[in-house]
């Protein structure tokens, strides 16, 4: 009578796959006893399929975990062992950096990166695929296919949206962690005016601008040059001397900065001729509707009808401010004077009395 066959199984094997390709020759020799001889066959399931006559020794198996069942039979019994072949990817990716968390605001853009190898530096090749999870399954995004992933004009809509990448190396592909986009509304913003924007020389006005949410700061503009020390959210004082463009942009508590529409100072066309301060001590203003670059002559005379004094000027805005100073002329005495401005063709602009005492 014959004995029973037997089979012993190598240990289970890890081995590193070679360098270029995902697979590994492996050898080993199951122990088999028996008489007469046994023959062997072989099955392979998981990483590697397949089956045939022998223990499979010197086979490639691919990266990943093989269960091989070798079975060994004689005319007296059928006899199996099983053990595992692992074959690790020597040019696994490894994420060295994952993508991070990005609060933006709406509008602007956000990027999110990656960094990843190949361990143990075996160089090889890295691909990228990024994906946005639904809430349920993740999907690929079309084109984003770089290690860094950059969504241009980010919506509200897009707040909270979580992204991933795969890194693909040559056998193997790893899944980053995820990271979610934070988008903050931009803030609102509107311009309003004490009174109508249009100036006459003797109004003054104020800009206010209401925002939401409040407790940001504030930096105002005229005709595109920042206004130096204009910091709240209100722009006081201003009169036909500030005629020109304003605006503001203004900068919330999370760093979303929205710019206002534009409002124009304007002077109101008028045909006075103002002249102020009356009474004074011989210095005093003068101002009138004018067009740009417009040449006029400013003209006084006393009471006997003589010309004391004449200057021309060239106008700049609307209601450019005339300087007159007569406080250096020794001759001049208290009393009544007439101011008149006469344009380039000697139209007669505008004529006004004024008192002029205490010299």
């Amino acid at each position: 009578m014959n004995p029973t066959p037997t089979i012993t199984c190598p240990a289970n094997i890890t081995t590193a796959s070679d360098v270029g390709v995902c697979n590994k020759t492996v050898n080993y020799t199951p122990t088999v006893t028996g008489t007469p001889a046994p023959t062997l066959s072989y099955v392979l399931t998981g990483a590697t399929t397949g089956s045939g006559a022998g223990s499979g020794s010197g086979l490639k198996f691919n990266v990943g975990v093989t269960t091989v069942t070798i079975t060994a039979t004689n005319i007296c019994a059928t006899v199996t062992c099983s053990f595992t072949i692992t074959v690790t990817d020597s040019q696994l990716p490894v994420i060295n950096t994952q993508p991070a968390n990005r609060t933006v605001c709406a509008g602007s853009n956000a990027t999110f990166t990656v960094a990843a190898v190949t361990a143990p530096s075996a160089g090889g090749p890295l691909s990228y695929q990024w994906q946005l999870w639904n809430g349920s399954t993740w999907n690929n995004i079309a084109g984003a296919t770089a290690a860094t992933l950059t969504l241009n004009s980010v919506t509200q809509t897009m707040n909270t949206n979580s992204y991933r990448v795969q890194v693909i190396g040559l056998c193997t592909t790893v899944n980053s962690a995820f990271a979610t986009l934070y988008v903050n509304p931009l803030p609102t913003i509107n311009l309003t005016t004490s009174i109508p924007p249009a100036l006459l020389p003797t109004q003054v006005l104020t800009i206010t601008a209401t925002t939401a949410p409040s407790g940001g700061s504030y930096v105002w503009f005229k005709n595109g040059v920042v206004i130096a020390g204009a910091t709240g959210n209100t722009l006081a004082g201003l009169t036909v001397s500030d005629i020109g463009t304003y605006r503001v942009v203004y900068t919330d508590g999370n760093g979303c900065v929205v710019t206002s529409a534009n409002i124009d100072i304007t002077g109101q066309p008028s045909n006075n001729l103002y002249v102020y301060p009356v009474p004074n001590q011989g210095v005093f203003n003068v101002r009138f509707y004018n067009q740009a670059n417009e040449q006029v002559t400013v003209r006084v005379f006393d009471a006997k009808g003589s010309e004391v004094y004449s200057r021309k000027v060239l106008t700049t805005i609307p209601y450019t401010t005339i300087n007159v100073d007569l406080s250096t002329s020794r001759l001049l005495a208290n009393g009544t004077y007439v101011v008149d401005v006469r344009g380039a063709d000697g139209r007669l602009m505008g004529s006004r009395k004024i008192i002029v005492y205490n010299r």
